[in-house]
């Protein structure tokens, strides 16, 4: 197969486009629910890139989780599997969706609510009811992208997830995860015990290195499961 037929950047566009198109209603659902937070909670609050990579993950890992959720439909999967467009390119516009624009077309509106709530506060400081300097979260600080590249990282797996199991594939992934982190500390644990168990500056020196050890793993498995998540959306097309 020539590289055109796997790839092409203005057909991946326009499925993108697509996809948005198709996900239109879901998305101006969630930005109202988002401008009714803003409205209901206080700008000290929001004003926070805590909050608002809070409101990434849960909210993000929920929209990975039924990325491929059509698939999974028999009539659906039929739809999108006779577009006109590579699997390699229909994987790149879920993963480009759920991870990098995602993340970036959050942080804008977040943003642009955070404006406007800061604008409605500068009316009533005009009115002498608040009297506060407001000052915006900076949202190029690096420690905002460092954990939006996380992100981006950890939800490699719930894609995964959402192309291997038909149902609650969040929860499914979620359990997967935990029982593979809880045999790994027990066995790291074990490790403790008989070897270092008397030498305490040892035990902590070790816990930082596999601490830090933990995302070095990430980075190397998050290419691995979208390369997974590729093959697995190759055979629902060889079905």
């Amino acid at each position: 197969m020539k590289t055109h037929d796997m790839f092409d950047i203005s057909r991946l566009f326009k499925l993108i486009i697509n996809d948005i198109r198709l996900q239109s209603k879901s998305i101006l659902i969630f930005s109202l629910a988002l401008l009714v937070f803003f409205l209901i909670m206080p700008f000290e609050l929001t004003n926070s890139t805590d909050v608002y990579l809070m409101i990434l993950y849960i909210s993000g890992f929920i929209i990975s989780s039924s990325a491929f959720r059509d698939l999974h439909n028999t009539q659906k999967a039929q739809f999108s599997l006779m577009l006109p467009c590579s699997n390699l390119e229909r994987f790149l516009s879920r993963w480009f969706l759920t991870s990098i624009g995602y993340a970036t077309a959050l942080l804008v509106i977040y943003y642009i609510f955070i404006l406007l709530q800061s604008v409605i506060l500068l009316s009533m400081v005009n009115l002498d009811i608040y009297h506060q300097h407001i000052k915006l979260m900076n949202i190029f600080q690096i420690s905002l992208w460092i954990s939006i590249g996380k992100y981006i990282i950890f939800q490699s797996v719930i894609l995964l997830g959402a192309i291997v199991f038909k149902k609650l594939s969040l929860i499914k992934t979620a359990l997967i995860l935990g029982c593979f982190f809880l045999v790994l500390n027990l066995f790291l644990a074990v490790i403790y015990y008989l070897f270092l168990s008397h030498d305490w500056i040892a035990v902590r020196t070790s816990y930082l290195t596999i601490k830090g050890g933990y995302f070095t793993l990430w980075l190397f498995a998050a290419p691995v499961f979208l390369y997974a998540t590729y093959l697995r959306l190759i055979e629902f097309e060889l079905r």
